[in-house]
């Protein structure tokens, strides 16, 4: 019994964690950027994302990235 409850634990503690990557869109009033941690105080947040080819594809098209 001893044996399966460690197995267990150190099954859970050595897997990566199955929690989603999330990217930010930032843009600083100058220029947009994508993040993998969340946006610098600095930085308005202008959208959250699962990966970053979302994120980046988001950018082009949100109005306050889109250079005139």
């Amino acid at each position: 019994m001893k044996r399966c409850l460690l197995v267990a634990i150190l099954v859970v503690f050595s897997t990566p964690s199955f929690s989603a990557d999330k990217f930010y869109v930032g843009y600083n009033g100058k220029r947009c950027e994508v993040f993998n941690n969340k946006t610098p105080a600095n930085w308005n947040m202008l959208g959250t994302y699962r990966s970053q080819h979302d994120a980046e594809k988001a950018m082009h098209n949100l109005k306050p990235c889109q250079k005139d």
